[in-house]
């Protein structure tokens, strides 16, 4: 990952399966990924849990493994208001003095920090990034428009990657990248320091199809470690209760990744 251009890694996000970690594999997951990158790259660790409470306890294993930021969905489960949302992050900003890195994926946590709140929440002093995961691309500018320079975009939804950029996202937090780290980096870099926006957008468009299909899949998690399976990286089958992908799911997955000139 490194190699290929990466400019950061997150360690315990959603592709890592966090929700299916022990508090001690969360750990170890962590700290090898830190030991494996010796500094050559930020690691963001992924602090997502179901109260505050449990949240500031992830926080301080970041803190202790040498993480450079925390990445958090509001807490999950129970339905949150606005006003809950902004309690639960001005509770926990206090609580650590890493960076945070607020983390909006609706579709997986069915709560969404609007971008009234994002603007409201980016006046905390370590409250510095947002993974924005809704898949709409008019939350970007409408977040800029709200909170200027207070607050850095970032996009998680990697099938609007190049849109994101253009409309002046700061990166992609990219599932996508654990299989295609090198093709997202080039992508990166054309369009966001060489503002060279018609190459960038041709080389998007070579790994759209790949793309298109692990964005948004239900069965993410297996399709990206499928895709790596296919390519001669194994990383292991997903957790139970997910399942393997099936046969036919497998081939539309080669197709997709044969289209996309990967295999």
């Amino acid at each position: 990952m490194v190699s290929s251009g990466a400019s950061g890694l997150v360690s315990n996000g959603s592709t890592g399966e966090f929700p299916m970690l022990s508090r001690d594999e969360c750990i170890k997951v962590a700290e090898t990924i830190i030991d494996q990158v010796n500094g050559r790259i930020p690691v963001v660790f992924g602090a997502s849990a179901p109260s505050s409470e449990k949240t500031l306890d992830f926080c301080k294993i970041g803190e202790d493994i040498g993480a450079a930021a925390l990445m958090m969905l509001p807490p999950y489960y129970f339905p949150l208001s606005d006003d809950e949302i902004l309690k639960h992050y001005e509770i926990v900003a206090a609580g650590t003095k890493l960076p945070i890195m607020l983390y909006n994926n609706p579709g997986t946590s069915k709560i969404d920090i609007r971008p009234e709140v994002v603007a409201k929440l980016a006046e905390i002093d370590n409250i510095a990034y947002i993974k924005e995961s809704s898949g709409e691309i008019s939350r970007i500018r409408e977040i800029k428009y709200l909170a200027g320079d207070k607050i850095e975009v970032f996009i998680g939804a990697d099938i609007i990657f190049f849109d994101a950029l253009v409309a002046g996202a700061t990166g992609v937090v990219a599932s996508c990248g654990n299989v295609v780290p090198g093709q997202m980096a080039e992508i990166f870099r054309l369009v966001a320091d060489e503002k060279n926006v018609e190459e960038g957008r041709k080389k998007f468009n070579k790994i759209f199809p790949f793309c298109a299909y692990a964005d948004g899949n239900p069965q993410f998690v297996q399709v990206l470690k499928t895709a790596l399976n296919i390519l001669g990286k194994p990383v292991g089958p997903p957790r139970f209760p997910l399942l393997k992908l099936s046969a036919k799911d497998r081939e539309d997955l080669a197709e997709r990744m044969r289209a996309s000139g990967l295999c």
